[in-house]
């Protein structure tokens, strides 16, 4: 039970850092360095990684803990589990990108 509250804490938390951070970032005038930022921060803090007894935890805490407070630490499933969410994120952004250049491009299209 109090790994389930840790992820259910963990989740309200990257939710909320997720909306402060899409605050903060809501001046920035070029949207796709507005989007690229937001989709990379999510890329980061949303990916579980395998942590210490087969139990799950974020990968950035993972790979902190691997590769700094460890000393035979093997922090490289970690990276590769932060390189596939930030490759994710990326396709995302693409994905997001070209249905607002192409949404855009089709509605001013429109009669």
């Amino acid at each position: 039970m109090p790994y389930l509250v840790a992820w259910l804490v963990w989740g309200v938390a990257t939710l909320l850092l997720l909306a402060g951070f899409i605050w903060l970032t809501r001046w920035i005038r070029p949207a796709f360095l507005k989007d690229l930022l937001r989709f990379l921060v999510a890329g980061v803090v949303l990916v579980p990684a395998r942590g210490f007894e087969d139990s799950w935890a974020p990968a950035w805490v993972v790979f902190i803990f691997e590769a700094f407070l460890q000393r035979d630490g093997d922090p490289v499933a970690a990276a590769m589990m932060l390189v596939v969410g930030l490759a994710l994120a990326l396709v995302a952004l693409i994905v997001v990108t070209g249905m607002r250049v192409f949404g855009a491009r089709s509605s001013s299209q429109s009669p």
